[in-house]
């Protein structure tokens, strides 16, 4: 009998542990983003805040152009759609690569 309370208490105390460690981890997530590397500064707020608009107008640009693609009846018009989306995708895949090496990369070839 003396089992029911620690299984009740041990019940009520693993879910109490698993949000505090939410809270570390989305702290730590956004100290990260912050930094944008753990070896760098703390980003200034509105560099952040550029950042993020950025990335919300890449991430629209996608989401438009996947719409596009999934509405689109004609296989070639579709496969044209698909072909513009991927050339976003190798621009900021560039871009992001750029801004964590320091170095430009536009005169490297993707695979």
């Amino acid at each position: 009998m003396k089992l029911i309370p620690q299984i009740l208490l041990l019940s009520l105390l693993i879910p109490l542990s698993t949000v505090c460690s939410a809270e570390q981890i989305k702290d730590a997530h956004m100290n990260d983003a912050m930094t944008m590397d753990s070896g760098q500064q703390p980003m200034d707020p509105a560099k952040m805040e550029a950042h993020l608009k950025e990335r919300q107008a890449y991430l629209l640009a996608m989401h438009d152009l996947s719409s596009k693609i999934l509405a689109e009846t004609d296989p070639t018009k579709q496969q044209a759609l698909k072909d513009q989306q991927l050339e976003l995708m190798k621009s900021e895949h560039i871009k992001s690569m750029s801004r964590h090496s320091g170095k430009p990369m536009h005169n490297k070839q993707m695979h």
